[in-house]
């Protein structure tokens, strides 16, 4: 074992982001399948970084008629994951004591990731994999490489924690060991029991 992988929201955060990005399409006017229809194309490209935040909220508009002003943009400073939980930040740098490297693996848009780092939030590790930077968004096999390839691991002396199933699926099938996130309780328990049992 050499790199532990944290998924940021959720994991990190106790907020994994979700409820937030659909409360802002519902307050715009979105119906529920419109939030469905837009989380599987725009926010997965925005998220992505194929888009930029304007050619997002410009694809709303166009596509459904949605009416933003220029404050729209604050919505996403309201996420309360861009507050690490303490706890996990101080099993973060437990884990580094033991000798591990440490990376985030995370999807995240580029507002909330610009906001983490100014804070500097991602200096408490030793890499940074954002789907906003790689091109690519968990689950899909290509970022779990370049977050190997980035680290210099292996998916055997990898631990990745998230609190999604279907993002756990991939990594476990190419080798990583994994941890599926509930509560900063149990991660830091599970992620200290996996280590100690090397």
């Amino acid at each position: 074992m050499n790199t532990v992988f944290f998924d940021w929201g959720g994991v990190v955060a106790n907020d994994p982001g979700d409820g937030l990005l659909a409360e802002i399409l519902i307050n715009l006017g979105a119906s529920d399948e419109q939030v469905k229809e837009i989380f599987a194309t725009y926010m997965r490209r925005f998220m992505r970084g194929e888009i930029s935040e304007l050619q997002y909220w410009q694809a709303l508009h166009d596509d459904y008629g949605f009416e933003t002003d220029e404050s729209i943009s604050d919505e996403f400073l309201k996420w309360k994951g861009l507050i690490a939980n303490s706890d996990i930040l101080n099993l973060i740098a437990e884990v580094h004591s033991l000798g591990l490297q440490t990376a985030i693996l995370s999807n995240v848009i580029e507002p909330s990731y610009n906001v983490l780092d100014r804070a500097g939030y991602y200096d408490h590790f030793d890499y940074i994999i954002a789907s906003c930077k790689e091109g690519y968004s968990k689950p899909q096999p290509e970022i779990y490489q370049i977050a190997l390839d980035k680290t210099g691991s292996t998916p055997q002396k990898s631990l990745f924690i998230d609190d999604k199933e279907s993002n756990l699926i991939p990594a476990r099938e190419m080798g990583f060991t994994t941890i599926l996130a509930t509560h900063p309780d149990q991660i830091i328990a599970d992620t200290r029991a996996y280590l100690e049992s090397l």
